[in-house]
């Protein structure tokens, strides 16, 4: 008879250790080492228990963070499904290196596992001009263009500034005035053209913190 079958004959009873949740696993990562500004991040993982049947149902909890330039940031807990599985969403919002960090510190029943970290680099966050301007256009009426900042939905708009203007035509090349890009990322182009035939209009965005340069052209046939 074993000890623990045996309380009745003066042996106090031995309970076992509380279950231990295995280490989380290294495919709660993907295998990226570069995502962009804003972009969404997906941490996904399974965990088991060291114990007889599955996990019950929202009953485990892990924690997620991430680290980057601007200090440590709570990702807020995951419910461990029943199969073991749970799932963390982030979008970082600074360029630079982020370190994710995925723990479970136990509870009553459940022992710690041990943390997994995953460092990734958050790049600049790529944009791009659509640019909408007249096929054709007269020396006395003037070009008037259109032009707008594309980006991915959840990376946030470029920030209002500057872009370059570059005209181009049969006499050659010049740099118009700098025109203002408004706080939605819109911006026109008024320019009264110097000679007939095609001039193209070359916008270039050198970008801020969390976005990557851009340019876009235009060619307009120019009439008397």
């Amino acid at each position: 008879m074993s000890r623990t079958d045996a309380p009745h004959n003066g042996v106090r009873g031995v309970l076992p250790p509380p279950p231990t949740v295995c280490p989380l696993d290294h495919r709660i990562f993907t295998p990226v080492a570069w995502v962009t500004h804003g972009s969404r991040r997906v941490l996904r993982g399974p965990t088991q228990l060291e114990s007889d049947g599955p996990v019950p149902a929202g009953t485990l909890k892990v924690t997620a963070t991430r680290t980057d330039a601007g200090g440590s940031h709570d990702l807020g807990p995951a419910t461990v499904r029943s199969d073991g599985t749970f799932t963390v969403l982030d979008e970082p919002d600074l360029v630079g290196e982020a370190t994710y960090t995925v723990s479970f510190l136990g509870d009553l029943t459940h022992r710690p596992a041990t943390d997994l970290t995953h460092t990734v680099t958050v790049g600049k966050a790529p944009t791009s001009i659509a640019l909408t301007a007249p096929a054709e256009a007269s020396l006395s009426g003037g070009v008037h263009a259109h032009h707008r900042h594309v980006h991915r939905a959840g990376q946030g708009a470029p920030r209002a500034g500057d872009a370059e203007v570059e005209r181009t035509d049969r006499l050659g090349s010049g740099t118009l005035s700098s025109v203002t890009v408004a706080a939605d990322g819109t911006f026109t182009i008024d320019d009264l053209p110097r000679t007939r035939r095609d001039t193209t209009y070359t916008v270039s965005w050198p970008g801020d913190d969390p976005h990557q340069p851009s340019t876009a052209a235009a060619t307009v046939y120019v009439t008397r």
